[in-house]
């Protein structure tokens, strides 16, 4: 086909040639009635010789139709689209009519059909300025690009507008549809996030691991494995059930041993009809036989604890173990002793405390369960799918900045940080606590009553008439000391209430890994939180709103909206449902900035745009506000907000607050607990004496975060891929409150249950010392130690079992 300025030179030439006037060339005379070439050709040259004469003319005209057929043909391909339907039959009837009778150019007169020659070039042309570029095959046509407009969203203003607004939209929407729609999307949009971290792999660390020939050693706590990343889920969880198989056998075992050996003791004690052969009266050897034997299995299946509790005294760093340790130890050799002389056991003037001391383990495996079982449950759930929010604490410089004025010199503030894996799991789970920092203490203070103890014996008891019967008293007075001393259920005064509460806060979505959390976080006298942490979902709302100015209802909800997602204001989950998730429809924000207790400025478009309180608008001298008997009339009790651009007010918003009871009840938890919750926040309706009133909590519970400390804040709640934390939970402000409240319960319920401990051991003590003293240490029955340790024990389970957590 020919192009645009071949086709323009064809018709200047012809022009030129012909000296064709110009009002002579009509554009309507369209007429392209030629015959075949071939037909015409041959017609031609068969005329007679008049015709003949005229063979040159007729030569010109026919090279001109040669020259522009397979223009012709070519343009009506391309611009048969573009004509008129009566064009296109025009031109069937002129085919059809040629089809019938050829016509053949007139060849007398050479101008008429040079000039019909002249109008087709013309026409071509024409046609070609329209037809646009040519379009390979199967190349799409151009379309423009189309960028949603607000024009085209049902924004759901029904019964929102405010009478005499200027536009009324009368869509009809379902807003619940728009509310599971935003949700669900966000939803979406959280996952792939998590799938993004969990796949990001830096191709310099990818190249330097397929190039190193070094295996990284893997992280070993408390002899176990570390969980360091999500492939090694099922292994920890594998090593995690082997100690817990090897505990439940262990308890087996020594329930065997420990009511075999409290059987035989308990019916000697307290005269009971027993077989004779463990009778002591009657056969010592085989009574004091079957106890070291019990002892000595329970020994064996225990090594464990009595390595790791021996080495603990010796590098004195005595804890839980050394405790129990000590008391079947110094018990199985007492018995050891006497079996070289079990006559002197029958009279009954000293005892085998080896029932006692197994009683002591079986109280201290159980104690090792629960924090299996806890840990056992703890990372089924970390290891699962949900958001991790890892707590931490806010550096002390900082936190000071944030919490000044409202929080003491002293802050100790903790905050949330969104992470894809919390770290050093085994070693918060079974990290020492408090019970450990007390055995550390009364252990040695157990020693040394038991042996003074047992050299008072050798003064103050009547009953040994020999020096080996002295020591056979000696040994008995130490271990009936230690073991009376020894608080068999002191490992249970922590872990039951850190149990209690686990079990409670993993259906609420929050993790305590072990007490290290009550150490690091129950002396926290301020939280950090996110202003629509305080108010999820449905609870701030766009009730009504009023078009103040001539700008277009449309431009004034977009600016608005701009602001809020760029601020990122508590207003965005309304406005997201209003614009039914099209976000591009947004302005672009070149900045901003937030007046505290004011509202925002920002820029859009070159022009500046508030969005804040009647005040706000009043500091940056706003014209066209409302009397403020009319603002009270619009509001009806809710908060109002005002959009101005440009100086001038636009619009009217008016805000409805519905706090939540879940928020409420934990933000006076929190006052009760002494902790001041910061409040990172853009809007200007929410201020300090507002969330104080609406959650009805004392002046000084909240204090609100000054906008130049938000980069701070950013960079301490901001993503972190790794980040090792004793306490997370889901992110919501219920499961964060819940854990901050809950580790100050658990430390308040250890502390009681290590109080009452303290009470076992100094009240043991105190009977020890002063029965030796009277001479009447041969009262303290095995039978006696026991009952004495199980009434502690149910009275510590009963205490920590009322509270609350």
């Amino acid at each position: 086909m020919a192009d645009k300025h071949s086709i323009e030179e064809i018709m200047s030439e012809l022009s030129k040639k012909h000296h064709l006037p110009s009002d002579e060339q009509d554009g309507d005379a369209f007429d392209i009635r030629f015959a075949p070439k071939g037909e015409a050709v041959k017609e031609v040259f068969g005329k007679s010789d008049e015709v003949r004469g005229h063979d040159s003319s007729v030569q010109r005209t026919v090279k001109a139709y040669d020259d522009s057929s397979a223009e012709r043909s070519a343009v009506r391909s391309v611009s048969s689209k573009k004509l008129s339907e009566g064009s296109e039959k025009t031109a069937a009837e002129e085919r059809t009519l040629v089809r019938e009778k050829p016509v053949i150019p007139v060849i007398s007169e050479s101008a008429p059909d040079e000039k019909r020659a002249v109008d087709n070039a013309r026409r071509i042309s024409e046609l070609s300025k329209h037809s646009g570029r040519d379009k390979r095959k199967g190349e799409p046509a151009d379309e423009p690009v189309r960028r949603t407009s607000i024009k085209d969203v049902e924004l759901g203003l029904e019964n929102k507008l405010i009478e005499d607004t200027v536009e009324v939209l009368k869509h009809e929407t379902a807003s619940s549809s728009a509310d599971e729609e935003y949700f669900s999307k966000s939803a979406q949009v959280s996952e792939q996030r998590r799938k993004k971290v969990e796949d990001f792999v830096l191709d310099g660390m990818s190249d330097d691991l397929e190039g190193s020939d070094e295996v990284t050693p893997k992280k070993v706590s408390y002899g176990q494995r570390e969980f360091e990343n999500y492939d090694d889920a099922p292994k920890i969880l594998s090593d995690i059930m082997q100690v817990k198989s090897n505990l439940f056998l262990r308890l087996c075992v020594l329930l065997f041993t420990g009511l075999s050996s409290l059987l035989i003791t308990i019916a000697n004690d307290l005269e009971l009809p027993v077989i004779k052969v463990f009778d002591r009266s009657v056969s010592p050897s085989a009574y004091l036989f079957s106890n070291t034997i019990m002892g000595l299995l329970a020994l064996g299946v225990s090594y464990n604890i009595m390595t790791a509790g021996i080495k603990n005294i010796f590098t004195r760093k005595p804890d839980n173990d050394s405790i129990a340790a000590v008391g079947i130890f110094v018990s199985v050799i007492a018995g050891i002793a006497t079996l070289f002389d079990p006559d002197s056991v029958r009279e009954g003037f000293y005892h085998v405390y080896i029932s006692a001391a197994i009683v002591g383990l079986i109280f201290n495996t159980l104690g090792k369960m629960m924090i299996v079982q806890r840990t056992e449950k703890n990372f089924r759930y970390i290891a699962g799918e949900f958001d991790r929010y890892a707590v931490k604490s806010v550096d002390s410089s900082t936190a000071v900045n944030f919490g000044r004025g409202a929080v003491p010199i002293n802050a100790n503030m903790t905050a949330m940080r969104k992470t894809s894996f919390v770290e050093d799991f085994i070693k918060n789970s079974y990290a020492p606590d408090v019970s450990d920092n007390f055995a550390k203490y009364s252990a040695p203070l157990i020693l040394a009553v038991g042996l003074i103890t047992g050299l008072l014996s050798f003064i103050c008891d009547k009953h040994a008439g020999s020096m080996v019967e002295k020591i056979y008293v000696a040994l008995a007075a130490f271990s009936g000391t230690v073991t009376m001393c020894s608080s068999l259920s002191l490992i249970l005064a922590v872990n039951l209430p850190i149990n209690r509460a686990t079990t409670k806060y993993l259906q609420y979505s929050s993790v305590i890994l072990g007490y290290s959390a009550v150490e690091e976080y129950a002396d926290a006298n301020s939280i950090l939180v996110e202003a629509a942490q305080l108010f999820p979902k449905e609870s701030v709302d766009l009730v009504n709103l009023k078009l103040l100015s001539t700008d277009p209802l449309d431009e004034c909800i977009l600016m608005a909206a701009s602001l809020v997602f760029r601020a990122d204001s508590v207003l965005k989950t309304s406005f997201y449902r209003m614009l039914k998730g099209k976000l591009d429809m947004l302005y672009p924000v070149e900045s901003y900035i937030f007046e505290d207790e004011l509202g925002l400025s920002g820029w859009i478009n070159n022009k500046r745009v508030l969005l804040g309180t009647r005040r706000h608008m009043e500091d940056h001298s706003i014209d066209g506000l409302p009397p403020v008997s009319k603002e009270a009339e619009y509001g009806k009790g809710n908060c109002i907000l005002y959009l101005s651009i440009s100086g001038v007010v636009s619009t009217m918003f008016v805000v409805k607050v519905t706090p939540s009871a879940a928020v409420s009840k934990w933000m006076r938890s929190l006052e009760r607990e002494g902790i001041v919750t910061v409040v990172r926040n853009v809007d200007g309706f929410m201020t300090e004496a507002y969330l104080e009133k609406i959650f009805d909590l004392d002046h000084g519970s909240v204090k609100m975060l000054p906008f130049r400390y938000h980069k701070e804040y950013e960079n301490e709640v901001g993503y972190k891929e790794r980040e090792s934390s004793s306490m997370l939970c889901s992110g919501n402000f219920p499961a964060f409150a819940m854990l901050m409240t809950g580790v100050k319960r658990i430390k308040s319920a250890a502390q009681l249950g290590i109080a009452l401990q303290l009470g076992s051991v100094v009240l043991g003590a105190a009977i020890c010392l002063i029965s030796m003293i009277l001479g009447t240490f041969s009262q303290i029955t095995p039978t006696l130690v026991i009952v004495y340790h199980l009434v502690f024990a149910g009275l510590t389970t009963f205490l920590l079992s009322s509270r609350k957590f």
